[in-house]
């Protein structure tokens, strides 16, 4: 058997959650599946080893924190793709609910071109940027969704996310930790890889014409 990678690993998951998206298996068969391939070793060697890329740039996530992936099932603590367990010093993502948000995201950027302004300008505001994240590979949207939970336990003072951290936040606080996440993102793989995200994948988004409503 080959040497399973972050992208094996990815394709594999991607492959069971479209499987049962589109019925051609029952869900709690792919659930089964994805159960078992994210208890072996390695897996979760790989797993852990994603988490250290992105924790040792930030002074609350050291090599104590470990990253984990877990279906979220009727867990309550699961609101997003992400949780966090400060006790523990654990970071939890359910790949399937990932893979939910990417189809958001391009259903956004379809509903988006057909329909215009969806809602308030900050409904509006988050689901334009999550609709421009379409244009960004699986990958890179798993990575904004780790860093975004990064952004949410350290509790962002100027965005006001120092209080309820793991219960749902409202359109604004939402679109700025997407943002800053997405920033994140563009520096990591700009120093990782030389990658312009913006220029390389048509990332259009300048903050600066989406302050306040006008």
């Amino acid at each position: 058997m080959a040497k399973r990678t972050l992208d094996t690993i990815w394709q594999q998951i991607d492959k069971l959650h479209t499987q049962a998206v589109e019925g051609r298996k029952p869900l709690a068969e792919c659930q089964a599946t994805l159960e078992d391939l994210l208890a072996k070793p390695d897996v979760k060697e790989i797993v852990k080893d994603l988490g250290k890329l992105f924790f040792s740039d930030y002074d609350n996530f050291t090599t104590e924190v470990e990253m984990i992936f877990q279906l979220a099932g009727d867990d309550p603590r699961f609101v997003r793709t992400t949780w966090f367990d400060a006790k523990y010093k654990k970071l939890y993502l359910d790949p399937f609910r990932v893979l939910d948000f990417i189809r958001q995201c391009r259903r956004l950027k379809e509903n988006i071109a057909a329909d215009g302004n969806l809602g308030n300008f900050e409904a509006y505001r988050k689901n334009s940027f999550m609709a421009e994240l379409a244009k960004l590979p699986p990958k890179c949207i798993l990575f904004i969704n780790i860093l975004q939970q990064i952004a949410i336990t350290d509790g962002l003072t100027h965005i006001g996310l120092t209080a309820n951290e793991q219960g749902r936040i409202e359109d604004t606080p939402y679109y700025q930790t997407l943002l800053w996440a997405f920033t994140q993102l563009e520096k990591k793989l700009y120093q990782v890889n030389g990658i312009q995200v913006r220029t390389h994948y048509g990332f259009i988004w300048h903050e600066s014409e989406w302050i306040g409503g006008n």
